[in-house]
């Protein structure tokens, strides 16, 4: 059953999120896309202490640093960048991302370990995007793509976690290590991965979505321009506003499941134990009753205390315990790219009437490409 009041979406993951879970029993086991023993994909009491082992790694303290690596990353993208010049922007969104992340969770950017990485998003978005969803054992090309994947992150993750020096749990990966002799290898790896693949692939989709929205907004893009340039901090001013737009009009993670373990009463029925609940953010975002005009892009509706007119109206990470872990530092690196780019470049739309979403694990910017115009 899909929700789409804020009413109902508030009830199931909040007020009553014991009632569902979000992995059947027995799903502990790793096949398809899956990483079974990371946080994510974990419950109860086990969930709530691979949560609290992570948290550190993400307090407001901890992410001081994601400004500097983002304007470090952007220049080094702009000296690549000639003026004129056509990118396929989702491409340079998820380079920007790979590095920004990689510092931040890993304590380095990475190296050879990106292509794994890489090549294991695209598999698994190439799987999750797929009408038809085989059985993991079945050798379909798809099936077998993500297989030779995951082997190959294995690898390139075991000589990430083999060679990350000790840094007293400032990083994610840090804190990771610490627990090597209580928790093995492949619960490392499953929760390196999950961290590594969700930062960067989510963050270069509402990056690449916020450059679409802009190239059919010029206004909001000038205001977006004017504001970068003004200061390199922006509060809760345009740079963030522009930022939350884009994460209500294209949610990367535009759908949430549960599982109902009790009976739940939402939408107006009476919902049995058993029942897959759907959360669609995508729904809810565009709808008139919380946000006027929805089907347009206007950043300007999240200044002077705006927003939606409910409070589990906008939930671009989820809502309630099980909340995006990375949110902050997913909003924080995506205005901090957004400031140190703007400030010194457009990127004027190449075609945009042929840019079209892939609904897969995440929700995924095709065709986005724009034109290098130096300011």
């Amino acid at each position: 059953m899909l929700l789409a009041h804020p009413d109902d979406i508030g009830r199931v993951l909040v007020d009553r999120g014991g009632d569902v879970i979000k992995v059947r029993p027995g799903e502990k086991r790793r096949g398809g896309a899956g990483f079974p023993l990371a946080m994510m994909n974990s419950e109860g009491e086990e969930w709530a202490r691979k949560r609290r082992r992570l948290r550190p790694a993400f307090r407001s303290d901890r992410l001081a640093g994601l400004d500097a690596a983002a304007a470090g990353a952007v220049a080094r993208a702009l000296d690549r960048w000639d003026d004129g010049a056509v990118i396929d922007v989702h491409a340079e969104m998820s380079r920007l991302a790979m590095h920004i992340g990689a510092v931040h969770i890993a304590g380095r950017p990475l190296g050879a370990e990106a292509d794994a990485l890489a090549d294991a998003v695209a598999a698994i978005m190439r799987l999750t995007s797929s009408p038809v969803r085989l059985p993991a054992w079945f050798p379909s090309p798809v099936n077998l793509g993500v297989r030779r994947a995951l082997r190959a992150l294995d690898t390139a993750l075991e000589a990430l976690i083999a060679g990350h020096r000790p840094d007293g749990g400032a990083t994610a990966l840090g804190l990771l290590v610490e627990e090597r002799t209580a928790a093995p290898f492949a619960e490392v790896r499953d929760e390196l991965a999950t961290l590594l693949m969700s930062g960067y692939e989510t963050t270069a989709d509402a990056l690449t979505w916020l450059v679409h929205c802009l190239g059919g907004a010029p206004e909001a893009d000038r205001r977006l321009r004017d504001a970068a340039r003004r200061s390199s901090g922006d509060g809760g001013g345009y740079v963030a506003a522009a930022a939350k737009e884009a994460l209500r009009f294209y949610p990367p993670a535009w759908v949430i499941s549960r599982i109902a373990v009790r009976p739940v009463q939402a939408g107006g029925y009476r919902l049995p134990a058993g029942t897959v609940i759907g959360i669609s953010q995508w729904v809810t975002h565009r709808d008139e009753r919380w946000f006027p005009d929805a089907g347009a892009f206007r950043p300007e509706r999240w200044l002077d205390g705006g927003g939606p007119g409910h409070r589990y109206a906008y939930l671009p990470f989820g809502a309630g315990p099980r909340g995006c872990l990375g949110a902050s530092m997913a909003v924080r690196e995506i205005e901090a790219v957004v400031r140190a780019l703007r400030a010194r470049v457009r990127l004027e739309p190449v075609e945009p009437e042929k840019v079209r979403a892939r609904p897969a694990l995440a929700l995924q910017p095709l065709g986005v490409r724009a034109v290098v115009r130096k300011e």
